[in-house]
């Protein structure tokens, strides 16, 4: 049987099961998870097709090549919890290139639109992130670190 039949998954969880076993009142583990009920979609995605163009509006100013957006309705907020989802969502559209690392992390911006500035999420990354926030024009704020 040629390696790329042999299905290494269900091989692989089956041994760390039986490695785990003593544990499995303390574990649960889970093949193949389902991490949402519906496809994963990001909000809205910018590309930038021509890089010499320069952006001059203030939502766009940042824009590099491919440009994630997350927006919040304005009954809506943003929590810690959206932050880390968009991060996610960009790291997976990173991956979709057609060969590895065509789409470039320096090549990308997160983009998070909301009615009201997110206190909370902006201490959280100061203290627990090292992430600064920097007020660029009246609503626009770059984080700036990790």
């Amino acid at each position: 049987m040629s390696e790329d039949r042999i299905h290494w998954h269900p091989v692989f969880a089956t041994a760390l099961k039986l490695e785990l076993m003593e544990y499995y009142p303390a574990l649960e583990i889970i093949e193949e998870y389902q991490l949402t009920s519906k496809p994963l979609e990001i909000d809205i995605l910018v590309v930038k097709k021509l890089k010499e163009v320069k952006i001059l509006k203030n939502i766009a100013k940042i824009f590099k090549g491919h440009n994630i957006i997350e927006y919040k309705s304005p009954t809506d907020y943003i929590c810690i919890d959206d932050f880390y989802k968009v991060k996610a969502y960009t790291y997976m559209y990173k991956t979709l290139g057609r060969k590895v690392d065509e789409i470039k992390i320096e090549d990308m911006t997160i983009t998070i639109v909301s009615n009201s500035f997110p206190n909370k999420i902006a201490e959280y990354l100061k203290e627990k992130q090292k992430i600064r926030v920097e007020k660029q024009n009246e609503g626009v704020y770059y984080l700036r670190g990790k």
